[in-house]
């Protein structure tokens, strides 16, 4: 799953850095808090967005409903962070097969469904 938000590069036009950065990290935590609750792994922050695997590092029979289910709520919650501005995520989901792990020289590799 990735989630990020909507609207950023003007938010960054018209808001001081350090501003912009507080509303950030208020939407990551948003948006961390909900996906560790459906038993989702921040795997990554970048910039605006929030990278999240589910079904790593432990799977379940249900880790596509479970991201289904935490980009809804992430959804609503960011639309009602009471901040300065009014937000807005997009979430994109993929599922099927992934390799994780380093793919350079790493025997780490785990094959998550």
């Amino acid at each position: 799953m990735f989630s990020d938000l909507f609207g950023s590069t003007a938010l960054s036009a018209r808001m001081d850095p350090e501003d912009l950065r507080d509303i950030i990290s208020a939407y990551q935590r948003c948006v961390a808090d909900i996906v560790r609750r459906f038993g989702g792994f921040v795997a990554k922050y970048m910039g605006d967005g929030v990278l999240v695997y589910f079904g790593y590092p432990q799977a379940h029979e249900d880790d596509a409903e479970r991201a289904v289910r935490a980009a809804l709520e992430a959804i609503a919650a960011v639309g009602a962070l009471k901040l300065s501005v009014t937000l807005r995520t997009r979430v994109g989901i993929a599922t099927g097969l992934v390799v994780v792990g380093d793919l350079i020289g790493s025997s780490g590799l785990r094959l998550v469904q």
